[in-house]
């Protein structure tokens, strides 16, 4: 019997690229660090690569996979405009193919423990919901998470039919027997309910007097009626009552009926003699936790358990939940020091994913990296961080925006709920060209542009080896384990070269000697093992590939109305390019 499971099929699903594991070179005119240092736990070691995002995420994989802890990703929307003249499903199946492939890489960088945010509109989403239960597993969603991204205003309020205002999060984690989330709150307006408030919380709480909310807040007013507080706070009465109720949280109260079945013996005992000696506060102790206090058959509930500092400030608060409607900013179009209309993403948004999800130190990836506003928060929060952006705006807009978050010049954004001040760096690396290229002939050859060490650092990403070159032995460019290595040359080596190999390496040692050519019998040395480059990668990946953002040469016309077939192609070539652009690029 076939083994069957749920899974949704689109056209292509079975076509996989073989991705080349690229090198990254780091540019030194472009990696910045700030001029001293802030604190001992300044962060340096973050990446801003410039690249294709696919290759980029491969690239990362040899020296990241398991480690990174969040990825927040917000692609281009599927908006059914870049593919005007194509079938429907077919613009479906080019979508998700693109996200698969990049899903997949990311689902190996990220750690046990690891979390995934990925930001989309309604367009696709329920695909990638499906899409992601089976690369993730659907018991690994956490939540999908309404975002209100804007308000029913504007022009896009004239618009017959529903108004659109929200974005949604879709929220993965590796594995969820392995995560621990964080628990996050919320401010929220102040509870109505806690009307009461205790006039001597000093005194023994058996002497403790009620007195009405309002009649408290005269009294440290000295004001005496609350109609002489409305002239005097007209608008503002209900904020000065809120700082009141937040200044005194500990002695302000409500009264809650509770059952002697959902209290201990001791709490049962101390609620039946409030009912018994009514008006007197009465208590009950608790080992490591806070004590239960009853009056008259009920139970004191204290509004400082409804607190917490949030950013710095003390306020009412309530746990998070999947609707996040209170991020709006007002001044968007400005945070960060870079314009990036319509598809920047609010800092504050940001700083919430890596609050569910990270602690200081941990590592954050952004593979579409857009105007940079990861990078700029995880590096605010003190998170280790990589970005990945292919687009101009990567030297344009990403690399200004970091530099002034480094230098402590970006005062926007969460930079003062967080406390940053500056400091630490990053480095910039841009994706080696392809290891192989074909000359005039149509041969493949090593390319050009690889000089002795970039060859040395290729090879051994493609066979596994940590590229660690080591001055005492010119033959270890790289290491497996403690006593297995890796050796790369262009020349041809002879029998005699062989053989002065074999013996330094001596016999409880191994080597992989990736060479041009060689003379004699391999079999000769039973701690070598030789491979000829290039022959020995020929079929390992697709070569001077360099651009995996878009693919359709291959994909069916749907049938057109217009009688004018021999306009369409320009105009469709012009809609993939936009397309190609985009995936790359990000809507962030």
């Amino acid at each position: 019997m076939t083994k069957q499971k749920l899974e949704l099929t689109w056209i292509g699903k079975s076509v996989r690229p073989k991705l080349e594991p690229r090198i990254l070179l780091e540019d030194p005119t472009k990696s910045y660090h700030a001029k001293h240092r802030i604190s001992e736990n300044d962060l340096f070691d973050n990446r801003l690569i410039f690249g294709d995002n696919l290759l980029a995420l491969k690239a990362l994989e040899h020296d990241f996979a398991g480690q990174v802890k969040c990825v927040y990703i917000d692609p281009p929307f599927n908006t059914q405009q870049a593919f005007e003249h194509y079938d429907d499903g077919v613009e479906h199946s080019v979508w998700l193919s693109l996200m698969r492939d990049r899903l997949e890489v990311i689902y190996r960088l990220m750690s046990v423990d690891g979390s995934l945010f990925v930001h989309i509109d309604d367009n696709e989403l329920g695909y990638l919901i499906a899409l992601l239960d089976e690369i993730f597993g659907r018991s690994n969603r956490v939540s999908i998470v309404t975002f209100k991204q804007s308000s029913a205003s504007g022009p896009k309020a004239i618009n017959p039919g529903l108004v659109t205002t929200n974005n949604f999060l879709l929220y993965y984690v590796k594995d969820k027997s392995a995560w621990t989330p964080n628990r996050v709150f919320v401010p929220t307006v102040r509870d109505d309910r806690y009307s009461k408030c205790i006039e001597n919380f000093d005194a023994p709480y058996a002497e403790w007097r009620l007195v009405g909310l309002r009649d408290a807040f005269l009294r440290s007013t000295s004001l005496q009626s609350w109609d002489d507080a409305k002239k005097k706070y007209m608008d503002k009465l209900e904020e000065r009552l809120t700082q009141f109720v937040l200044a005194n949280a500990e002695r302000v109260v409500r009264t809650a009926r509770v059952a002697p079945k959902d209290v201990n013996e001791s709490a049962r005992e101390a609620l039946s003699a409030s009912l018994v000696n009514t008006g007197t506060v009465h208590r009950s102790v608790r080992e490591g936790k806070e004590n239960y206090y009853f009056i008259n058959g009920e139970q004191l509930i204290f509004y400082k358990a409804k607190t917490k500092e949030i950013d710095g400030r003390v306020c009412t608060a309530s746990p998070l939940t999947n609707l996040w409607d209170d991020l709006l900013s007002n001044n968007l179009h400005n945070e960060g020091g870079v314009a990036f209309p319509n598809g920047k993403k609010p800092e504050s948004l940001i700083k919430r994913c890596l609050e569910l999800s990270t602690k200081q130190g941990d590592l954050v990836l952004d593979s579409f990296a857009g105007s940079g506003t990861t990078g700029a928060v995880a590096h605010k929060m003190k998170r280790r961080w990589i970005l990945v952006e292919l687009g101009d705006h990567c030297d344009t807009h990403v690399l200004p925006r970091l530099r002034r978050v480094v230098d402590g010049e970006d005062v926007s954004g969460i930079t003062k709920a967080v406390g940053w001040k500056g400091g630490g760096g990053f480095r910039y690396y841009r994706l080696a060209p392809s290891l192989l290229q074909q000359d005039r002939w149509g041969q493949w050859v090593v390319n050009r542009e690889y000089n002795p060490v970039m060859l040395a650092e290729a090879i051994c990403k493609l066979e596994g080896f940590t590229y660690d070159p080591n001055d005492a032995h010119y033959w270890m460019h790289g290491h497996s384990s403690e006593c297995d290595f890796i050796y790369v040359t262009t020349q041809s080596l002879n029998a005699d070269q062989l053989q002065a190999l074999s013996d330094e390496v001596g016999m409880e040692r191994s080597l992989l000697v990736c060479c041009s050519a060689f003379r004699g019998d391999a079999n000769r040395y039973p701690n070598l093992t030789l491979k000829k480059i290039p022959k020995m990668v020929l079929k390992r990946c697709e070569w001077a590939h360099d651009d995996y953002s878009l693919n359709v040469r291959n994909l069916p016309l749907a049938k057109l109305e217009t009688p004018e077939p021999e306009a369409v192609p320009k105009k469709i070539t012009k809609e993939i390019k936009n397309q190609a652009s985009l995936f790359d690029g990000g809507d962030e």
